[in-house]
């Protein structure tokens, strides 16, 4: 059983045009696709969710959404597309959050280190209505975002690939 941890910043703010997208997030989320479905992690304090994570000083985003994506679940990516930009307070201050969706090409072993215990594909994927109702789902996953990111994210599994799902 997980411990209780201190409740999710809610999102607000979730737009779809890049264009209108800040210069730099704080963090990223990242929907991996592997054979037709979204690659999931495990954190021992959240539960299940997708990779993600705040960006390190001076790294570009798109090194975070890789670095991330391989600290977390042992993936190489291969096509990465930006998807939406959310906000979440955080100490005060409304900080800039970018969503992704991204191929996998490669599975390895995620480092030792990792903060992860877990990686898994469900199958079917779980909507966003069935990560509502369970309780081993992280708060993450329970919000606007991937309610408003699922239709993108179900046709890139249901093709088996972000890139096509993309044209």
């Amino acid at each position: 059983m997980r411990e209780q941890m201190k409740p999710w910043p809610k999102a607000f703010g979730f737009h779809t045009d890049e264009d209108k997208a800040r210069a730099r997030p704080h963090s990223v989320l990242v929907f991996p696709v592997l054979f037709h479905n979204v690659v999931w992690v495990h954190h021992s304090q959240r539960g299940w969710e997708v990779p993600g994570g705040k960006l390190e000083s001076g790294e570009d985003v798109l090194s975070a959404v890789r670095r991330e994506s391989y600290e977390e679940a042992g993936l190489t990516l291969g096509h990465i597309t930006w998807v939406a930009e959310y906000q979440i307070l955080v100490e005060g201050q409304a900080v800039p959050k970018w969503v992704y969706l991204a191929d996998v090409i490669d599975v390895q072993a995620r480092p030792t280190w990792s903060e992860i215990d877990d990686v898994r594909l469900f199958h079917p994927n779980l909507s966003p209505d069935m990560a509502k109702v369970f309780d081993y789902i992280s708060p993450i996953m329970k919000d606007i975002v991937y309610e408003r990111v699922w239709p993108i994210v179900a046709r890139a599994a249901r093709i088996g690939s972000v890139e096509e799902a993309c044209l």
